[in-house]
């Protein structure tokens, strides 16, 4: 049977069989998220055997599909009508093809998921006295970097809210930035996001004690951190193995525009 599922417990339930692979799903069970979603759900003699997530809290919505392979093709199938006219998509496998029907695909490359697996003590030996939070009223200065520096990125100013957001300031301009896609003391679950460096500053280490500023703010509060990064992104995937990240999965993205 599909349903839409609204139970937490049972969502939560289903996503612990992998907390890194479904560490954005986890996230999103947060109140600070979970309105933004829409649980697509697969059942078979009561239990929830697979889940598609529809994020919509993005100017444009977000689809993310893990699961089996014998069974969440039919779940799309089913649940395709009721998707936006165009939405991003993370998904395993090669299950973009069930959605070729009715969507013109644009491939975004592979990605990875990761996870942090060192001490976050250890990196209390890296000094980020010179990183800073930032607040509310630093949105037009971070939407600003976002343009220059990073124009694809999924950064709304709500995010800002989680105060999980730090980076580096050059007189009153903001030049770096590390961020959160996800954040939940309540799931004890955290995934890096919205990293990213002004061209003119880059080469620095300026992204490296941003994060590693970000990173401290968790100890205590989260220690299931996470991050996506694309494969071919090979500076970005040599800095977060250095500061304790290993690779832990492989996925997909692309876009889908109704056809």
């Amino acid at each position: 049977m599909i349903k839409q599922i609204t139970d937490k417990d049972t969502l939560y339930n289903r996503f612990t069989k992998d907390i890194f692979l479904y560490a954005y799903h986890i996230g999103d069970l947060d109140d600070f998220f979970f309105p933004d979603c829409t649980w697509f759900g697969l059942e078979e003699n009561g239990q929830l055997k697979e889940v598609i997530l529809l994020f919509r809290g993005l100017k444009v919505p977000t689809l993310l599909i893990f699961g089996s392979t014998e069974k969440v093709p039919y779940l799309i199938e089913r649940i395709i009508n009721k998707l936006p006219d165009r939405f991003y998509c993370h998904y395993q496998d090669d299950f973009h093809k069930f959605l070729e029907s009715d969507y013109n695909m644009t491939f975004l490359g592979t990605h990875l998921k990761m996870r942090f697996q060192d001490k976050l003590t250890d990196l209390s030996i890296i000094n980020t006295n010179d990183t800073t939070p930032f607040k509310d009223d630093d949105e037009l200065n971070l939407l600003s970097l976002y343009q220059t520096a990073y124009p694809n990125s999924y950064f709304t100013p709500h995010m800002l809210k989680t105060g999980k957001y730090y980076g580096i300031k050059a007189g009153e301009k903001i030049v770096s930035v590390a961020g959160v896609h996800v954040f939940s003391p309540k799931y004890n679950i955290a995934v890096l996001g919205n990293i990213t460096t002004h061209p003119d500053f880059r080469g620095r280490g300026l992204a490296k004690r941003s994060i590693v500023r970000l990173l401290k703010s968790f100890d205590g509060i989260v220690d299931q951190i996470g991050l996506n990064v694309k494969k071919d992104n090979l500076i970005a995937l040599q800095l977060y193995k250095r500061l304790g990240f290993e690779i832990h999965s492989t996925y997909k993205e692309a876009y889908f525009e109704r056809s």
